[in-house]
């Protein structure tokens, strides 16, 4: 079974400790459980137009199945609040190439507390782009959403055996704004009535328990956040409706 999946640094399992595997490793370690041999092809991206990019030089029929996690540049790319008003990020770099699972295991760090300056002006932020998006400011949600339109309509042919998941929550009220934005885009009705999507939201909550705790690596998943994921996200395979490649593990 030739698996693809392009996504952000969580396909690599960046900020995890030696040993600890990311989500894709989880559900490939469930798949090879059912006596399947599985090759995996994956990289990583910014944001969906780098995505398409990607997928557009790939032969897309030769894989049996084809995930792609709308990462973190989804919304928030560059980087924070400063990102929304980004409307091209064409010119911007990526962090790109094949990965050799798990990747990216960095040592974590112990968060420090944040400051009562800190929330406010996080606070601030919030309030701020909240009232934005209300007036249609933010030109980098019309960017994204012309995005995804692009990658929808490369990956249409090849429907039967594309799971999307939604952006993962963030546990920082700015970037988790950020990040619903992008999941409502995922969530549309005419977009699950053609692919199979999965639902982040559904499986993590915005809370440390779930995070990093480095300064570093704040946003990005811990080992539990990552089982969670990774389980959650292979009984998602086996109950989607449209994915071919699920009838010789259930027959099995």
């Amino acid at each position: 079974m030739k698996i693809l999946i392009i996504g952000d640094r969580h396909i690599g399992g960046y900020g995890l400790s030696a040993g600890q595997i990311s989500f894709v490793g989880h559900f490939i370690r469930q798949i090879s459980q059912t006596g399947r041999a599985v090759s995996v092809e994956a990289y990583a991206q910014s944001t969906l137009a780098a995505v398409q990019m990607t997928m557009s030089q790939l032969p897309l029929e030769h894989y049996d199945l084809i995930m792609v996690q709308a990462g973190q540049g989804c919304v928030d790319h560059p980087a924070g609040l400063e990102s929304v008003f980004v409307r091209d990020t064409s010119r911007v770099p990526d962090v790109s190439g094949d990965l050799v699972l798990p990747e990216w295991l960095l040592p974590t760090v112990e968060k420090k507390p944040v400051g009562l300056i800190k929330r406010t002006a996080e606070a601030g932020q919030f309030l701020l782009m909240q009232g934005m998006a209300t007036l249609g400011l933010l030109p980098r949600l019309f960017t994204v959403r012309h995005e995804l339109t692009d990658l929808l309509t490369l990956l249409k042919p090849y429907r039967h055996k594309v799971i999307l998941l939604s952006p993962f929550p963030h546990p920082e009220p700015v970037y988790r704004w950020l990040r619903q934005q992008g999941r409502a885009l995922f969530m549309r009705s005419d977009v699950r009535q053609s692919f199979s999507v999965f639902d982040s939201d559904a499986v993590i909550q915005p809370r440390e328990e779930y995070f990093l705790t480095s300064t570093t690596n704040t946003g990005y998943l811990n080992a539990v956040g990552h089982e969670l994921v990774g389980r959650a996200l292979f009984d998602f395979y086996l109950a989607a409706p449209t994915i071919v490649a699920i009838h010789t593990i259930r027959r099995s």
